[in-house]
């Protein structure tokens, strides 16, 4: 019996090794499975969008509500570029062909191989009591001309409709590298402040998604100018150098063609 018993341990230890290194053949022979950290298509990928400040070292204008125009800017608010963020952050409105800044960043290191926009209305009202009435203005010294997107540089139409466009350049974008792009879009159309979106898709990796603008917060808000034949709207002027000076001109109906509007210093 003893015989017996051992001699089926035997078979039963045998059976256990070979079938261990069938399974050890087995395993080496196939590739290793996939490391599961490769990002999907727009993971990790944020994107936002913003009035471009390209160009406003060398003056501007937005409109304004007259709350704003009457606050004065920091003391460190020195230049034009500094007095545009300002301004923007207190509730100022852009009008007409404004440029926009699409910005790319990521947590990782990749490649954005194309960039789906469409800009279009919103329904959201707008939010202060008080509507922008007043031209509020930058120059970097007196007498400096502003300079304006021309309107053949406009690629979308938030009022009266535009198509959405792909635009095909390739964009490197890593953790503290990020990738920019201006597009100009046309604000004019409406009568006063309005809402509008940007909707952004990205192609990368090989797939596409829709991403949100702005973390989830992408409504923006324009207005019209208010000016026009007989009427000038109120304007506010900071002229920055040398000096750091203000301007306040009222509101004119029926001016001359040829006159000037009394303004403050």
């Amino acid at each position: 019996m003893k015989t017996r018993t051992t001699a089926v341990l035997a078979v039963c230890v045998a059976a256990g090794l070979v079938a261990s290194l069938l399974v050890f053949r087995r395993s080496s022979s196939e590739p290793p499975p996939p490391v599961p950290d490769a990002p999907t298509a727009g993971a990790g990928v944020r994107v936002g969008v913003a009035i471009s400040d390209h160009g406003t070292e060398q003056g501007w204008f937005l409109m304004a509500s007259q709350d704003v125009a009457r606050r004065t800017p920091p003391d460190d608010v020195a230049d034009c570029r500094a007095l545009h963020a300002w301004a923007l952050r207190e509730g100022a409105l852009p009008v007409g062909d404004t440029a926009h800044t699409v910005t790319f960043s990521a947590d990782h290191r990749t490649t954005i191989e194309s960039t789906y926009v469409r800009v279009v209305p919103d329904p959201t009202p707008y939010p202060a009591e008080q509507p922008p009435a007043v031209r509020l203005r930058c120059l970097p010294r007196p007498g400096a001309t502003p300079p304006f997107p021309e309107p053949g540089e406009a690629r979308f139409r938030v009022n009266g409709g535009s198509r959405p466009l792909t635009f095909e350049e390739r964009r490197q974008v890593e953790p503290g590298v990020d990738a920019r792009f201006d597009v100009v879009v046309d604000l004019t159309g409406t009568t006063g402040p309005f809402a509008y979106r940007v909707e952004i898709g990205i192609a990368e990796g090989g797939g596409f998604r829709m991403v949100p603008v702005n973390g989830g917060d992408d409504v923006l808000f324009a207005t019209e100018d208010g000016g026009g034949m007989g009427y000038w709207p109120a304007t506010t002027t900071w002229t920055m150098g040398p000096t750091r000076t203000r301007t306040d001109c009222p509101a004119a109906t029926d001016p001359a063609p040829d006159g000037q509007a009394e303004c403050a210093g």
